[in-house]
């Protein structure tokens, strides 16, 4: 399988699967003007990619009956997405109306472009099969260069005109509607996508005009190719962000919740120990805190609660820290303040294990003690544990 057989499958794959999923959402609101043009963005490259794949492009050909019949379906799909994603954009930031009628326009314009490259694409002579190397084979003929320019530049004028507005209502949705980030950001990444997929265009032309002149640039107009996969991952990745973001961040979070509540238990389990009576339902073992994950918000704010329950408890047995904090600090990359808390804990624990120190001391009714600066705070607690356990296991 060739490097462009690969590329060609990886960029058609991703925007099939995208496309199933905007084909879904359409089910639920099969009215939505905007969701039909999404789809279409993302659908028309998923053609274009799929029938460039060399056994792919040999069947259509076969079937049609004219040799590289294909290449003119693959850049017509190409062509398509670049006018429809201005269309899209549109309808995302312009009265109904008004979208519909500069729609109408560009609708006009692709098909004129249409017609300009199926007239020169006859002309072409191009009667050999090409799956692989079609431009490099044509290009240099007045005929195939011609058209694969016609081609480029529609193309080039849609991404160009992509990256310019994807950034600018990028920017004003960034500005009047601060709770939509996900799709300031799926605005950004179209237009990234749509500067590199413009490599693809220069590339492209650079190539023909080089040819008309006698140069043979093969590797600029392989660059070019892979700049159009790219370029295609990027705004595929884009113009799906706003419908999947918005999980990533939940996951995300619920991830951090986990990691918080999994590295808080050395310091809770610490506490759990020198006065029990903190835990309003303490898990038998280690193993069975972490199946308790399932109710997570309520875990780790009972965890949350019981640290700092603790640590009022442990507030009369804590004295001034005498020193080291800040070396120990810079050892383990630590707060000095999470350190000094840390220092107190672990002084408080050897008075409360010694005989003459032990009190039975029931659960705390509200008194906190002093120096309680980011108690409430769970990152700092995380670097409170961090710092026991590193002070812990160099006194064992």
């Amino acid at each position: 399988m060739s490097s462009h057989t690969t590329a060609f499958l990886t960029c058609a794959a991703t925007a099939w699967t995208a496309t199933g999923y905007k084909l879904a959402a359409l089910r639920h609101d099969p009215h939505n003007q905007a969701l039909w043009a999404l789809t279409a963005c993302i659908a028309l490259p998923a053609f274009g990619f799929t029938l460039a794949v060399p056994e792919v492009y040999t069947a259509v050909n076969e079937l049609l009956g004219i040799p590289n019949m294909a290449s003119l379906l693959v850049y017509g799909c190409i062509v398509g997405y670049s006018v429809v994603a201005l269309i899209m954009l549109m309808l995302w930031h312009l009265p109904a109306a008004e979208a519909r009628r500069r729609g109408r326009r560009l609708l006009l314009f692709y098909a004129v472009v249409l017609v300009v490259m199926a007239a020169l694409f006859r002309r072409t002579g191009a009667t050999v099969e090409h799956p692989d190397d079609f431009d490099l084979v044509y290009g240099p003929n007045r005929m195939g260069g011609t058209f694969l320019l016609v081609y480029v530049s529609a193309f080039g004028y849609g991404l160009a005109t992509a990256a310019w507005r994807g950034r600018q209502f990028a920017t004003r949705v960034a500005h009047t509607a601060p709770d939509r980030p996900w799709l300031a950001r799926g605005l950004k990444l179209v237009a990234v996508g749509s500067v590199i997929a413009l490599g693809y265009c220069l590339g492209k032309a650079a190539f023909v005009f080089g040819a008309w002149h006698g140069a043979r640039l093969v590797l600029l107009n392989e660059g070019a190719t892979q700049c159009a996969c790219a370029g295609a991952v990027v705004i595929t990745a884009g113009l799906t962000l706003p419908s999947w973001g918005p999980r990533l961040t939940a996951s995300t979070h619920r991830v951090n919740q986990i990691w918080t509540y999994l590295r808080l238990y050395p310091l809770w389990h610490a506490m759990y120990r020198a006065v029990p009576g903190i835990a309003l339902d303490p898990p038998e073992s280690r193993l069975a805190d972490l199946l308790l994950l399932r109710d997570l918000d309520y875990r780790l704010y009972r965890r949350l609660v019981e640290i700092r329950d603790g640590r009022s408890a442990l507030a009369p047995y804590m004295g001034p820290v005498v020193g080291g904090a800040e070396r120990t600090a810079r050892r383990y990359r630590l707060p000095v303040t999470a350190v000094e808390e840390a220092l107190r804990i672990r002084s408080a624990l050897h008075l409360l294990r010694c005989p003459r120190h032990r009190v039975d001391a029931p659960p705390p009714s509200g008194t906190t003690g002093p120096d309680l600066t980011g108690a409430d705070d769970p990152a700092w607690l995380v670097q409170v544990a961090r710092a026991l356990d590193h002070l812990t296991v160099r006194a064992d």
